[in-house]
């Protein structure tokens, strides 16, 4: 069965999830300042904002989500499973298993 996740986190909560955010363009390694700061001044010292994570542009992102999502979300009622995206990621990564499971089965 098909399953369409829909991941609830306060516009505030994605703004400072992602301007926080931060790359290490030697290793790849994918950081944020606040919830996963780099281990040492070296790797801070190197790491690189993506040129839209600014906080003007994830807000006109969020602009447009918010325009469109309701058409979407009204097509897919049936199967939609609401998750609160606020907490920890391994919590919300079990909130998003047990509704897929009790939503569509194992």
């Amino acid at each position: 069965g098909d399953c369409f996740i829909m991941l609830n986190v306060p516009d505030g909560d994605l703004v400072e999830r992602v301007v926080g955010r931060r790359t290490d363009p030697e290793t790849g390694d994918i950081y944020h300042m606040t919830f996963k700061p780099p281990s040492t001044p070296e790797v801070e010292a190197r790491l690189v904002q993506r040129s839209d994570d600014t906080e003007e542009k994830v807000k006109v992102r969020l602009e447009q989500y918010h325009a469109n999502v309701a058409a979407v979300k009204d097509s897919y009622t049936e199967i939609t499973v609401e998750i609160d995206g606020v907490g920890k990621p391994t919590d919300v990564f079990e909130a998003i298993k047990t509704a897929v499971t009790k939503k569509v089965g194992a």
